[in-house]
């Protein structure tokens, strides 16, 4: 694990600076349009609503992308490392990897500075194997405000830095991870203008979380001009409950709400994943308690799993001394691997859409 900067990188602001509330549509279209192929690798982890398991689906999604990396690299084929970029003050993506203290803690302050003032990009690299993170937290609540007040001079390109930023490092990773919170339009804005795909989990059944998944339906069709192709990949569902392997009623009624909403905004219901996390609290709370990935975890609750050394890592305990239960933790991977499969299936199948549809243009 090493921190590196990324520090010659091309300025964000340079980018935007003949932007203002008079500039012509077709040359905001003419950036975007740079922009989008070097961004068909970023998926966008966000839900208009807190409490919904977005860090959680992020964090697990990037572990599970980063270790398929390595399996490849194993077997002598190519592969590239996996960035986690979380913008959020609470830095909960930082605790479920475990990186508090660790090489580098700065509380947000480098990757806000980056954003938005043409700072070096600070990265921990191998996090895990073939996964780096920039590191989030307090400092991140200021970016929202300094977008705004960029926006104030440079009009709706503002909301590009972070396309812009992601777009000069994105052919150094197979994927990037973009875990957004849904509290601020200004971070909802930026995080849509630089992912290609969207994944949305739902943890609650209440009409508050299909809200948040309305919201975030809305705020892709309103910021068309800033990325046309942002598109809602997948709706995975967090925490509920399996009965011999079997989803419950409950889980079936809030699916047919989701489809539902789904058609009445002109959208496919079939962004819904068939594979789903089960309910297992208890070992998701370890996990983060823990600073562990759910499959990391469970790695480390079957007695399988080594530290940089080769050496086993402890089985890990709950809060009462008790060996943490090995098999809900293999459960609990499980589900999150097949979630992993089932959204980057899709995102594959959107890029090659895409690809076709950009050699049609070109032809």
């Amino acid at each position: 694990m090493e921190l590196y900067e990324y520090n010659e990188l091309q300025s964000r602001l340079d980018a935007i600076a003949e932007f203002d509330d008079m500039s012509d549509d077709a040359m905001l279209a003419a950036l975007v349009e740079q922009l989008r192929p070097y961004l068909r690798n970023v998926i966008g982890s966000t839900i208009g609503k807190g409490g919904e398991g977005k860090t959680t689906l992020a964090t697990n999604l990037a572990y599970m992308l980063a270790e398929e990396q390595a399996n490849r690299d194993s077997q002598g084929k190519s592969a590239l490392p996996v960035l986690y970029m979380e913008i959020d003050a609470n830095g909960d993506g930082r605790t479920d990897l475990g990186l508090d203290a660790t090489v580098f803690n700065d509380h947000g302050k480098a990757l806000r500075d980056a954003i938005t003032h043409d700072g070096p990009l600070k990265v921990v690299k191998n996090v895990r194997p073939f996964l780096d993170a920039t590191i989030s937290g307090k400092h991140c609540s200021d970016i929202a405000g300094r977008i705004n007040k960029l926006a104030d001079t440079h009009a709706i390109a503002a909301y590009l830095l972070l396309a812009l930023l992601l777009a000069q490092i994105s052919h150094l990773y197979r994927w990037i991870v973009l875990d957004f919170s849904p509290g601020d339009k200004a971070i909802q804005r930026a995080g849509l203008a630089a992912s290609t795909h969207l994944v949305s989990p739902i943890h609650n059944t209440d009409n508050a979380a299909l809200r948040g998944l309305s919201t975030v339906t809305r705020l892709i069709r309103a910021n068309r001009r800033l990325n046309p192709e942002a598109q809602l990949t997948a709706i995975a569902f967090l925490g509920f409950r399996k009965v011999k392997g079997e989803p419950t009623t409950e889980l079936t009624n809030v699916r047919a709400k989701i489809e539902k909403l789904l058609s009445d905004a002109g959208m496919d219901p079939g962004l819904i994943l068939d594979e789903y996390v089960r309910d297992a609290r208890s070992i998701a709370t370890l996990c983060r308690n823990h600073g562990r990935p759910a499959r990391e975890f469970a790695l480390a609750a079957t007695g399988q799993l080594r530290d940089a050394d080769g050496e086993l890592v402890p089985r890990p305990r709950d809060e009462n001394g008790r060996y943490v239960d090995a098999q809900s933790s293999v459960n609990l991977a499980d589900d999150y691997s097949n979630l992993a499969r089932g959204v980057i299936i899709r995102v594959r199948q959107r890029n090659a859409e895409l690809r076709e549809k950009q050699m049609q243009g070109a032809s």
